[in-house]
């Protein structure tokens, strides 16, 4: 009888593994985020893009190369006015399709500048329209610039 309740657990914990979305259930008890976006006019292919905060943070993120490629790698640049983040997250995904989720961590280069690198998919029908939102986690929320960006085939 004991064997048989230490089998039930196993496959309990397995059939759990491949059947419950563990992403969907972390993202459920992180909370909403509240994102201040980029200005309109800043496009993200010609120059970096500043967004400043509720709490007076300011961000500027660059991209590089600045036709942003996909399939090919990409640096993200982004100062801050603080200069002691840590655990700062960049989080990009396409807005008119399904494309995934691609969390990026930043690396402290010093005196408020942060980078990350990272590959973007290819899409077959071109055009697509990404977010990249900064993220910093306060609390029981999450607090964030989002920058809007474009991409070619």
């Amino acid at each position: 009888m004991k064997i048989l309740f230490q089998v039930c657990i196993v496959v309990a914990i397995v059939a759990g593994y491949f059947l419950i979305d563990f992403n969907s259930l972390y993202n459920s008890f992180r909370g909403e985020g509240e994102f201040t976006l980029q200005n309109k006019e800043c496009s993200l292919k010609e120059s970096p893009c500043s967004v400043q905060l509720p709490d007076g943070t300011q961000f500027e993120l660059e991209i590089f190369p600045k036709d942003i490629p996909l399939m090919k790698p990409l640096t993200f640049k982004l100062k801050s006015s603080n200069k002691e983040l840590t655990d700062l997250k960049l989080r990009i995904y396409a807005t008119n399709m399904m494309m995934g989720t691609f969390e990026l961590t930043f690396i402290n280069n010093g005196n408020g500048e942060y980078s990350t690198n990272g590959v973007l998919p290819t899409c077959p029908v071109g055009g697509m329209k990404w977010n990249a939102d900064v993220e910093l986690s306060k609390f029981n929320k999450i607090v964030g610039a989002r920058y809007q960006f474009e991409t070619d085939f």
